[in-house]
């Protein structure tokens, strides 16, 4: 008698290794290429409103609803998409479903049931609707094309150059531009390839700040034709990428005399490391680093700045890393400013990503003030 041999076990084993086989390339490509793509937002859905007042608003509880600090908040509108804003503050009562915030500063209908949006950016404006501060848009030249920047004028020829981060706007820099008013320090906040109103990169993706420096440059140029002789570069989330590439490669490096960072991305690595670990993902982060490096054209050895603190062994560093950052690991902050002779490491409890400001404004603005006076 001959015996039936089953296909069935064969044909599981197979559908098995097929969908792991997907899972090991298809997971690694999908999070390359969203790291990787523009997408120009920063906000985080913060429930609905259940009731509001004139100076209290209360939402259905959500994490980003429940955060700590200060923030903006958006909301789609009748009259069109996030046409509405308000600035929201800390917690002030909590329920099972809710949180209630201090509200001012509404734009805009906000009726109840409206979906809101949380922004660490407080502000939509620019420096003179947001802050009363004047400023001019003037257009930087790059290697890709015109780059439209903030000039905020000031004392001296000593120059604050504000590099916003990853998918961020100019907006990044109203937080402390009131603080670099004050210190009399003119500035300028910029843009760079692939922003809101500047031109796209040759593949339209983000190189995590090893082509992105080139815009800063351009900016750097354009502040040396109007007259400045130093730097002090303020980079936050993968603007602090950007200017430590900047100091490695810029011709104007040896002008920098000085350096803010706001939970900079210093490793990249070691940012894909932390986020696939806190997805449960960690057997994929090596396939997820080769698949940045492959889709993006990026080098992350050239990125990792923790093996390449000697460039900034000479120069004066505030760096401000929120202690419940999900994205930046604040051990790799803290390792870098270690390493460094004057390096000034301000860690902030319960803030997120770039939201130091936001959790302790008076403490974040003071200590940037104390920094900033040695250079007015």
């Amino acid at each position: 008698m001959v015996r039936k041999r089953h296909r069935w076990p064969w044909i599981v084993a197979g559908s098995i290794a097929f969908v792991l086989l997907l899972a090991a390339v298809g997971i690694p490509l999908l999070g390359a290429q969203a790291l990787l793509t523009p997408h120009h937002g920063m906000t985080t859905a913060a429930g609905e409103v259940i009731a509001l007042t004139d100076d209290e608003v209360t939402l259905s509880k959500t994490a980003a609803g429940e955060r700590v600090g200060t923030y903006g908040l958006v909301w789609d509108t009748a009259a069109g998409p996030q046409t509405g804003a308000a600035i929201v503050g800390p917690v002030s009562a909590s329920t099972a479903d809710s949180v209630t915030r201090p509200i001012s500063s509404i734009q805009g209908d906000l009726p109840v049931g409206t979906k809101v949006l949380l922004n660490p950016n407080i502000w939509s404006g620019d420096p003179q609707s947001a802050l009363g501060i004047p400023f001019t848009t003037v257009d930087i030249q790059g290697q890709l094309g015109s780059m439209p920047a903030w000039q905020v004028d000031g004392n001296g020829s000593t120059w604050v150059l504000f590099v916003h981060g990853i998918d961020g706007l100019r907006q990044s820099a109203l937080r402390p531009l009131s603080t670099i008013v004050d210190a009399g320090l003119p500035a300028l906040i910029i843009s760079y390839r692939n922003d809101v109103g500047a031109p796209p990169s040759p593949n339209g993706l983000f190189a995590l700040g090893e082509t992105e420096w080139n815009d800063l440059e351009s900016a750097a140029q354009y502040a040396v034709e109007q007259g400045a002789t130093e730097f002090v570069l303020y980079g936050d989330s993968m603007g602090g990428s950007i200017v430590t590439q900047f100091m490695h490669q810029s011709e104007y490096a040896d002008r920098v005399i000085g350096m803010v960072l706001d939970a900079p991305v210093l490793n990249w690595a070691g940012v894909l490391q932390n986020q696939a670990d806190r997805l449960y993902l960690g057997a994929f982060s090596s396939l997820l680093k080769l698949a940045v490096s492959w889709r993006g054209g990026i080098d992350l050895g050239v990125l990792d700045e923790l093996d390449q603190t000697e460039t900034f062994a000479r120069l004066p560093i505030l760096l401000f890393q929120g202690l419940a950052d999900p994205l930046v690991p604040p051990a790799e902050s803290q390792q870098f400013a270690d390493s460094l002779p004057d390096a000034q490491y301000v860690p902030v409890a319960g803030a997120g990503h770039i939201q130091s400001w936001n959790v302790d404004p008076q403490s974040y603005e003071s200590k940037l003030a104390a920094f900033l006076a040695q250079f007015s």
